[in-house]
């Protein structure tokens, strides 16, 4: 084996075990369970060592008694406060060790840091110890609301407690609305769910976490992040010692006050602070004026967030700093010091930093709160409860099913077609799997509906590549090459195209992170780490797996054809008037249909628009299926409703169904009565609870709320989704005419407009359809497979016009048509078996989902084949440019290309 081959196996089995190691553990552990798991070697070596009467025998036996005390007060801890609150804890795991550890009187308490090593930290506190447990506790791969359900927290704000000015309360709703998302989802992975409620109340909807994560989520969602500026009393160290002594007549100095200053958090078990004095009245430097917050470890090694400012906040920062040299300038947020650095030098780089005792957890968590913004207003919860998966356990066992079999049949179809090559590419298909969980599992992705979406897709691309290896491969054993000759060449020439059609989709998933929101971030993170993956499994390990089957003397390479899709010519553009009516008929058709659905207000889903809420308490505690209810609500005429069960804390074992559905009232209407009652035109909220009644007797319904609820999706979601979406048609146009040619771009991005709007149109022609927000995570996904499609078939125009001398544009398009279409069917196929079995077999959401894929699959392979290549042969009439664009294609093809 040669020394490259062998080093190659090495890095492709350190990247798997490394990423296979980064999964587990799939499911949230319990805090103290993994407590105990951590700290058992340390517990165990201090006992052996407590043995004897030397000192250090002493000191390891005080520490064993510590500990064994630490779970005794921790567990009397969590027993007191269930029995507090009727059997539910409300105080968590983690919090009950930091209480016990603290000291008090008869208790000298417990260093946690003795019984567990926190990596990256040489003297971490408790609270450090604490939060790497719970770290450790937590699953890697965490599922979406949609999957798995989560935690609704209701929150609500008082409008008169701040002056409006212009503005209406509903806006002011929109705009905390739009913070909170910000800082929940710092990230853009975790994908929550915001929706009004009313004026002043919002719901907000986290993925399922634990009773830790849920205490961050409170203290994220009320703190206010407002920054102010205080110049320190320059007293304020004599004024600290008079006020520790107790002094009966102490008294600031004038125009200063008292605020608590955060020295150490929990080093030793509790929190430490100092009081510092400040001026009564805050600098003139807006936290408004704070640009961006960024965390990162200084040079010691501590975690600390720097503000970089916008605007008047440099200006403001360095006329401050120039005026107050020598003095302490204290960074107060939320009424508490955080940091009271000395003022060197004037600062006119327009940049602070906040230091403290953070971990590198709350100092990223404390830098995207102040990045989202400060509340303008206090904000309270009102509320919490659990959610069911909106999709429903039985639709989430069906598509997981269906899915199965459809990677079943992918498998079973790709060994028979490809034989020994085929299995290669399924092995190269699991670890693609195993490197886009990993990957998601490392940055705390949530896996949701799009980003299954996603994953779908770089299904489709991983085994896209590898056909298209494949297939290279067979035409170079056609032309008389050996195995391994056929092989490198069929490598080499697929590598600029699977480059090229990666690269390009790529790049639209990265502007969609960058500019979108929500669940278009969702479906970029998968899609972006899914292209990565199979571009590493198809170009670099598969590779590698032929290269050792070679060495171990590997000289035939068998692979079954279609008939009628190798070796063919078919006069494809010949058509090219016919399927040019046909595509520009089925575009009049899709408008026409959607801007009818849209006049009639039946086009898009709940998701989009919002609607009316309704919540009812099942009484006997035996409620139907989210399936069952599903069905019930379409016998009466109720289509594209969000049906889903939630749960309070403090009624155990009782659930609430919620229903969501538009309301038929018109826009005028619900702005005069408030709430609509009108579902549809023959039923009201009032009759449906009745009919409910009637259908499940057995659960009890009772009505408990009825509202106006906003969609899922604000102004700011929608206006970032446009963006996004034309900044990723300019960073198509720009690739593609970079790496071909204007003409080429111009057809890609026409083909891909084609194929999203004719499936979206197809799809609401449907009775009963609506657009969703898995439908435009369907859509999204329509759009990379087309670019993929497209692309493949421009790289073989690009290679062949480089190769033949002879004959016209058009001919030179069909050839490539037709050397590319058994790769066209066969990707298409593949990807097909996986959306027909989850359209045949997939409930809900899932089926609306699988539907719009699968047109857009037909459409896609139909738009790869006869638009995309008939636009760029009717752009290249003329025999001059033909020969100016061979002259170009020449000099792109790579030379092993020519060989």
């Amino acid at each position: 084996m040669s020394k490259s081959l062998m080093w190659r196996w090495i890095a492709i089995v350190l990247v798997m075990v490394a990423w296979g190691f980064s999964i587990p553990p799939i499911e949230d552990g319990k805090v103290m369970d993994v407590f105990k798991e951590l700290a058992f070697k340390n517990v165990q070596r201090l006992r052996k060592a407590s043995v004897g009467d030397s000192e250090e025998a002493k000191a390891a036996l005080i520490k064993v008694e510590a500990y064994d005390e630490l779970l005794l007060r921790a567990k009397a801890l969590i027993d007191r406060n269930k029995a507090e609150n009727d059997g539910k804890a409300t105080l968590t795991a983690g919090e009950a060790l930091r209480t016990a550890a603290r000291d008090e009187v008869g208790w000298r308490g417990a260093q946690l840091k003795d019984y567990i090593s926190v990596r990256g930290s040489t003297d971490p506190s408790n609270k450090d110890v604490v939060g790497y447990v719970r770290r450790r506790a937590r699953g890697n791969l965490h599922l979406g609301l949609d999957l798995q359900g989560g935690t609704e927290f209701v929150i609500s704000f008082n409008p008169d407690e701040v002056d409006l000015g212009n503005r209406s309360v509903a806006e002011m709703r929109d705009q905390i609305l739009e913070i909170l998302r910000n800082r929940i989802d710092v990230l853009g992975v975790l994908e929550p769910e915001l929706k009004a409620l009313t004026d002043n109340t919002i719901s907000l909807r986290v993925p399922t976490v634990g009773p830790s994560q849920k205490a961050v989520y409170r203290k994220l969602i009320q703190i206010s992040a407002k920054i102010e500026f205080y110049l320190v009393d320059p007293q304020s160290a004599e004024k600290f010692k008079e006020y520790e002594e107790g002094k009966s007549d102490f008294e600031p100095s004038p125009g200063y006050q008292a605020r608590p200053h955060v020295i150490d958090s929990e080093k030793d078990g509790k929190t430490v602070y100092e009081r510092v004095f400040l001026k009564e009245r805050p600098e003139r430097i807006r936290g408004q004026d704070v640009k961006n917050a960024s965390a990162g470890p200084n040079n010691m090694g501590n975690w600390e967030i720097t503000l970089s400012f916008r605007g008047n906040g440099t200006g403001d920062f360095a006329r401050v700093t120039t005026a107050n040299v020598g003095q302490r300038l204290a960074i107060v947020m939320d009424r508490t010091v955080y940091s009271a650095p000395n003022i060197k030098d004037a600062i006119t780089t327009g940049k602070a930093v906040i230091t403290g005792s953070f971990t590198s957890h709350e100092a990223r968590r404390l830098a995207g709160v102040i990045s989202a913004g400060n509340l303008p207003v206090k904000i309270k919860i009102d509320s919490e409860f659990g959610t069911d998966p909106t999709l429903g356990a039985d639709s989430i066992r069906s598509g997981f099913f269906a899915a199965l079999g459809g990677l079943v049949l992918v498998v079973i179809f790709m060994i028979f077609y490809y034989r020994i090559a085929g299995a290669i590419a399924i092995a190269a298909l699991a670890c693609n799997m195993i490197l886009v969980l990993g990957t998601m599992a490392l940055f705390g992705a949530t896996l949701t509906l799009p980003g299954i979406a996603g994953i779908v897709l770089t299904i489709g691309m991983a085994v896209d590549a590898n056909v298209l290896i494949f297939e290279r491969i067979r035409e170079e054993m056609a032309n008389g090459k050996t195995v391994g000759n056929a092989i490198k060449a069929g490598y080499g020439r697929a590598f600029v195209t699977i480059l090229d059609s990666n690269l390009t989709t790529l790049l639209t998933a990265l502007i969609l992170y960058k500019v979108g929101t929500g669940q278009i971030k969702g479906f970029a993170v998968t899609l972006s780490v899914g292209i990565l993956a199979s571009m590493f499994t198809a170009l670099f390990m598969t590779r590698a797996i032929f290269d050792l089957c070679l060495y171990r003397g590997m000289t035939k390479l068998s692979m079954w054809a279609f008939p009628g899709v190798t070796n063919c010519n078919y006069r494809f553009l010949s058509y090219k008037k016919f399927t040019a009516i046909l595509s520009g008929a089925l575009i009049g058709i899709s408008v026409i249909v959607f801007i009818g659905r849209m006049w009639t207000g039946s086009a898009l889903g709940v998701d989009l628009t919002g609607g009316i809420e309704v919540a009812y308490q099942a009484t006997s505690g035996t409620e139907p299926t989210v399936t069952e209810v599903r069905n019930f609500l379409k016998g009466q005429g109720i289509t594209g409703a969000r049906v889903g069960y939630k749960s309070s804390p403090l009624q155990t074992g009782k659930k609430q169904l919620e229903l969501t559905f538009k309301s038929k009232a018109s826009d005028a209407e619900e702005e005069d009565a408030g709430t609509s009652d009108q579902i549809t035109d023959d039923l009201t909220v009032g009759g449906l609870g009745k009919k409910l009644n009637e259908a499940f007797p057995s659960a009890g319904f009772l009505e408990v709320r009825n509202s106006t609820v906003g969609s899922l999706v604000g102004e700011q979601f929608r206006d970032h989704a446009v963006f996004a979406a034309i900044l990723a048609i300019i960073g198509i146009v720009g690739y593609i005419s970079f790496r071909f040619e204007f003409a080429y771009a111009v057809a890609s991005v026409v083909a891909l407009l084609h194929d999203v709007i004719i499936a979206a149109g197809i799809y609401m022609l449907m009775p009963g359809r609506e657009l969703s927000l898995p439908v435009v995570a369907a859509l999204l996904t329509i759009i990379g497979y087309s670019l993929n499609d497209t692309i493949v078939v421009f790289d073989r125009i690009r290679e062949d016009l480089g190769l033949r001398r002879q004959g016209s544009y058009t001919e030179i398009v069909n050839i490539s048509i037709n050397q590319t279409l058994s790769r066209t069917v066969l990707t298409s196929l593949t990807t097909a078996f996986v959306v027909l079995t989850l359209l045949l077999f997939g409930g809900g959401a899932i089926n609306d989902f699988a539907l719009v894929m699968f047109i857009g699959v037909i459409v896609g392979t139909y738009s790869s084949i006869f638009v995309a290549s008939s636009i760029i042969s009717t752009w290249h009439k003329s025999s001059k440019r033909h020969a100016n664009e061979t002259a170009k294609a020449v000099e792109a093809v790579p030379e092993e290309a020519g060989v």
